[in-house]
């Protein structure tokens, strides 16, 4: 089989939500060790795995969402770029399947300052890759992964992100909007969903009366998480706060019947929460033929 044989096709999918068009645009994926997880038992959350036919080391999807909506184009997070540990990088392959490059975007929205959502934004020497964009993220993470004090190790969870935040920070210096909450951009709004990191959001898109929230990180492994919302990982900055916004959101989601996207939900990346067997059960939409 000849390397051009063994690649997928462009990880891109579009959906419409209202009058917006939402494309999820894959990034690649990373492994991680069950062991970073707690909250549960190793047995229980190997038995998740097993269940769902997955291996019992997760594969993270990792995903951006570009939204369509009033002649603009606005993406959601950039994956992880040039990072080289992890197998992502896709995201500039994948805009290209669509006719686009980083030119086309004023705007860009971000989840949270972790490397696989901002590193896509920065390249290998430090330069801003999205040349137009203006970049808007909660203010308590800027405030966090600015704070040079980190450097002291006393957020042992910051510690392997300290330098592609400082990274980041300095190449969109003068660029980038802070938000608390409320509407970033015309039809969407910032949900503020701390504890992964101190500003870690999701964003709230409502069109002609629908309604999708993109969650962000508020689950890396769906397989345990959704069933186990308690279980958290060692890389949440305030693990109590993330489990508390992660109910919160599973809460109203639920309760409201909302669509969901997440940056790692497994693709197409839209899904459905709903309540059963004293918990949560997640639907993952059905890939559409048409739009």
């Amino acid at each position: 089989m000849t390397r051009s044989e063994q690649k997928q096709v462009p990880g891109i999918y579009r959906r419409r939500v209202g009058d917006a068009v939402v494309t999820t645009i894959n990034d690649g994926f990373l492994d991680i060790p069950l062991a970073i997880l707690r909250g549960a038992p190793t047995e229980r959350m190997e038995a998740c795995m097993a269940e769902a036919f997955q291996p019992l080391a997760p594969r993270l999807t990792v995903n951006a969402f570009m939204i369509e909506l009033g002649g603009r184009r606005i993406l959601i997070d950039s994956g992880g770029g040039s990072t080289t540990i992890y197998s992502m990088g896709l995201l500039p392959e994948n805009l290209k399947a669509l006719g686009l490059t980083p030119d086309d975007f004023d705007t860009v929205l971000l989840t949270h300052i972790h490397p696989d959502h901002s590193n896509g934004l920065v390249g290998d020497n430090g330069e801003p890759l999205f040349p137009r964009a203006e970049v808007t993220v909660h203010q308590d993470d800027v405030t966090f992964w600015s704070d040079p004090a980190l450097r002291d190790g006393r957020s042992a969870a910051a510690m392997p992100y300290l330098d592609s935040a400082a990274v980041f920070l300095k190449a969109y210096e003068g660029r980038i909007r802070t938000s608390e909450g409320g509407e970033v951009a015309p039809g969407i709004t910032l949900l503020p969903l701390p504890g992964h990191t101190p500003g870690h959001s999701g964003y709230r898109l409502c069109s002609a009366g629908e309604t999708l929230i993109i969650w962000g990180d508020t689950v890396h492994v769906p397989e345990i998480q959704v069933p186990f919302p308690a279980v958290t990982n060692e890389y949440d900055i305030k693990e109590s706060l993330a489990a508390e916004s992660r109910n919160r959101i599973f809460d109203m989601v639920a309760r409201e019947r909302l669509l969901v996207a997440g940056m790692h939900l497994h693709i197409p990346g839209f899904a459905h929460l709903v309540r059963g067997d004293g918990g949560y059960r997640l639907l993952p939409e059905a890939w559409a033929v048409k739009l």
